[in-house]
């Protein structure tokens, strides 16, 4: 009876795992384990009382403040209620991460949860390399689970040649931090098989995605790993005549064709057409420039964004608007800062910095940090779903000291 009932206890602390597991394979079940796992971790700290754990480190009171501002500024927003709630429900990933930080401190699951994310990574990553190849039809899979109305797969992902079940950013970003802790663990442990892994995930991601965000992460890491972990001369040179090789040979004409994308984007910013990559986030951008400059102190409030940006385009004579309106300008900074002013901002760029300074003798830490960084700057890391879950999960998985407390 005492082994059935630890093992019960026990269940809780494969909540977090199998999420990190499915992150790349299922946004349903990957929401539904967080979720679990938040519960489970609430409950515990109740129980317990130690609620001391969820403010122990600064990175985690200030994202807790962020979201508190966030619900605050509803009394002033110039958003509707829809606007606003749909925000809040966004952002609510701030109050998850001093509770999936309990919930790794008292299940001590964190090499547990690692374990799962390689696994589900490296399905991906292999099912990535048999749609890239056209090995296997995914089309017909695709269309099998739409007609079962399990999942409409095609609009999510938005075609592409690499992306299997996530948008193609977001299994960029994904990929990115899997290929360094792959190079991290390899060395850690001296296990070969994951500097395989992690050369395989880089390949992919910097010659085989669509995502510039994810070129610009994962050479970041890729350096960061270098000076950090091999500290080798001659075996960095080595790497770089590798990588400089690749970018003449086959595989750099995805990359070259989406920087030459870059320049079309631009020719067409000039002419007053913003319907791009590029020139969304340069409207997006004059946009917040223009809130901030207006109300600097405490910006419009919760999901004001798509609203400021409907009167900054009516005041200046934006043609065709309509397709411009949102409330993601797919940057973090822009987000924060166009609905809680430069308290917002200097709370955000708090966080980032506290992430960088709690884990400054953590390598794992610092990749986290930096992946939330470069997140930050090219999408709206923390209000989309699936990114901001990721980065969630990762920090709290970066944490150090992770002694067991249950």
């Amino acid at each position: 009876m005492h082994l059935i009932e630890n093992k019960i206890r026990k269940i809780p602390s494969y909540f977090l795992p199998i999420s990190l597991f499915f992150i790349l394979i299922s946004s349903a079940a990957t929401n539904f384990f967080i979720i679990l796992s938040v519960i489970s971790a609430i409950i515990l700290c109740i129980q317990k009382r130690e609620f001391n754990y969820l403010i122990k480190k600064k990175s985690m009171l200030t994202c807790a403040i962020i979201f508190i501002l966030l619900a605050f500024s509803s009394l002033y927003s110039i958003a509707d209620y829809t606007q606003i709630i749909e925000v809040l429900k966004k952002y609510i990933k701030f109050l998850y991460i001093p509770i999936l930080y309990y919930s790794v401190k008292i299940f001590d699951n964190k090499y547990l949860s690692i374990k799962f994310f390689i696994y589900g990574c490296s399905i991906i990553l292999f099912f990535s390399y048999l749609k890239f190849f056209s090995i296997f039809e995914f089309e017909l899979f695709y269309d099998f689970l739409e007609k079962l109305n399990v999942a409409n797969i095609k609009q999510k992902i938005v075609e592409n040649e690499t992306a299997v079940f996530q948008h193609y950013i977001i299994q960029g970003i994904v990929l990115s931090f899997y290929s360094f802790l792959c190079l991290y663990l390899g060395f850690k442990n001296k296990i070969k098989i994951y500097f395989l892994f992690s050369g395989l995930a880089f390949i992919n991601v910097l010659f085989m995605n669509d995502s510039r965000t994810a070129y610009i992460l994962i050479i970041c890491l890729l350096f960061l790993g270098l000076f950090s972990i091999l500290k080798n001369i001659k075996v960095i040179i080595g790497i770089s005549i590798i990588l400089t090789s690749l970018l003449f040979s086959q595989f750099s004409d995805n990359l070259e064709s989406r920087f030459k994308v870059l320049h079309t984007d631009f020719n067409h910013i000039q002419e007053g057409n913003y319907n791009s990559s590029l020139g969304l986030r340069f409207i997006w951008l004059k946009v917040g420039l223009d809130v901030f400059k207006k109300s600097p102190i405490f910006g419009y409030g919760a999901g004001s964004f798509e609203k400021s940006a409907e009167n900054y385009y009516e005041k200046n004579n934006i043609s065709s608007y309509q397709k411009y309106l949102t409330n993601n300008p797919h940057n973090e900074f822009i987000s924060i800062s166009s609905q809680l002013g430069v308290f917002g901002l200097i709370l955000y760029f708090g966080f980032i910095s506290f992430l960088l300074y709690e884990n400054k003798n953590n390598l794992l830490g610092i990749a986290v940090a930096i992946t939330v960084l470069v997140s930050s700057i090219f999408n709206s890391a923390f209000y989309d779903n699936m990114l901001g879950l990721f980065l969630v999960l990762i920090i709290c998985l970066a944490q150090k000291n992770n002694q067991k407390v249950y």
